[in-house]
């Protein structure tokens, strides 16, 4: 529709000026930006970080995804012509599609392709804003998600290094009991080791004379066998 060959049937040309004095309408009546003015050199254009961008827009416009638009659409500024790319004839081209939307969806594409060719990688300085600010917000995210888990690291590691201060004071408690229980025990055995020996030295139960006595009248001799001998020889 945009091109004329030789060899062309008549319905071509006449489409063709069709087109052209719709254009010359439009622009009386202002239809068209000012950037409409600046030309575009679509070999400076990467067209291959364009055509996404292309595609999702057409599809929020018309509210529904449309693979016949978008391929019009991307071959229209692919395709080889001698008076190069008209922005102008892409609207009136885009508004038997997208109706009303066609002149903003246009638009937007020639600012792009316009910041495109300036980019030494041929990529709008739009999307490049962007991917910086994406790739911003991914780093930040990723800090706090490191700030978040060093916070948990450390309050586990309190945690632990409280709980292991309450098991040693816990222990040491245990341990004071323990020693105090020992100590009981030998000291009542002290006590019944002794009371032994009291014992042993005092067999007759009373106090130390009683003992000693009882000893010496042990190996005494009885009185009585004497007596009965000096009755017998009387």
């Amino acid at each position: 529709m945009s091109g004329f060959f030789r060899g062309t049937s008549t319905d071509q040309v006449k489409c063709v000026n069709a087109e052209q004095k719709l254009i010359k309408s439009l622009e009386k009546k202002g239809m068209f930006p000012e950037h409409f003015a600046k030309k575009v050199d679509i070999t400076k254009v990467s067209m291959d970080v364009l055509r996404p961008w292309i595609t999702r827009r057409i599809t929020e416009l018309m509210g529904f995804e449309d693979d016949i638009v978008v391929d019009f659409c991307i071959t229209q500024l692919e395709e080889k012509s001698e008076k190069g790319l008209d922005p102008k004839l892409l609207q009136v081209n885009m508004t038997g599609f997208m109706e009303r939307k066609a002149a903003p969806f246009c638009s937007e594409v020639w600012t792009h392709l316009l910041s495109a060719q300036e980019s030494p990688v041929g990529v709008p300085r739009d999307f490049i804003d962007k991917k910086k600010d994406e790739l911003r917000q991914k780093r930040e995210e990723a800090e706090r998600v490191q700030e978040e888990l060093q916070r948990r690291k450390r309050d586990l590691e309190e945690a632990q290094g409280g709980g292991g201060v309450m098991a040693m004071q816990q222990q040491g408690q245990r341990g004071g009991r323990q020693g105090s229980g020992v100590g009981s025990v030998r000291r009542s055995s002290r006590s019944r080791s002794g009371g032994r020996r009291r014992n042993e030295n005092n067999p007759g139960g009373g106090g130390g004379g009683g003992g000693i006595g009882g000893r010496a009248a042990s190996r005494s001799p009885s009185p009585q066998p004497r007596q009965r001998e000096r009755r017998r020889f009387a």
